[in-house]
C-alpha cells in the first residue's frame, strides 16, 4: 500500500485519547479514523439511495414469488428429520 504524508491540526484531547486507546503510532490513528469515516459515509449513501429508490417501488425487485411445491408433510416434523438434526447438533458439540 502506498503511503501519503499528512500534516494537519486536530483537537489535542481527542488526539491524545485516540493514541491512548489504539496504543500505536499516529499513522494507526489516522488509518483507523479514515476507515471509520469511509464506512460511515458509504452507509449514509446507501441509506439515502434506498430512501430515494425503495425496493418496493422497483418492478424488478418488488415481485411476488410464485408459490412453491407443497410440503411433503402437513403436521409434525418427520422422525428422520428430527434424528438428522440431533446428529448434527451432537457432532457440532463434539468439535
Amino acid at each position: 500500500m502506498s503511503r501519503t504524508r499528512l500534516s494537519t491540526t486536530v483537537d489535542a484531547q481527542r488526539w491524545a485519547e485516540a493514541r491512548r486507546l489504539l496504543n500505536g503510532p499516529s499513522s494507526k490513528v489516522v488509518d483507523t479514523a479514515l476507515a471509520a469515516l469511509i464506512e460511515k459515509v458509504e452507509g449514509e449513501q446507501e441509506r439515502e439511495a434506498l430512501a430515494s429508490l425503495p425496493y418496493e417501488e422497483d418492478p424488478d425487485l418488488a415481485w411476488e414469488a410464485p408459490p412453491g411445491p407443497p410440503l411433503p408433510y402437513a403436521a409434525d416434523v418427520p422422525d428422520e428429520v428430527l434424528r438428522l438434526a440431533e446428529r448434527r447438533r451432537r457432532s457440532r458439540r463434539e468439535r
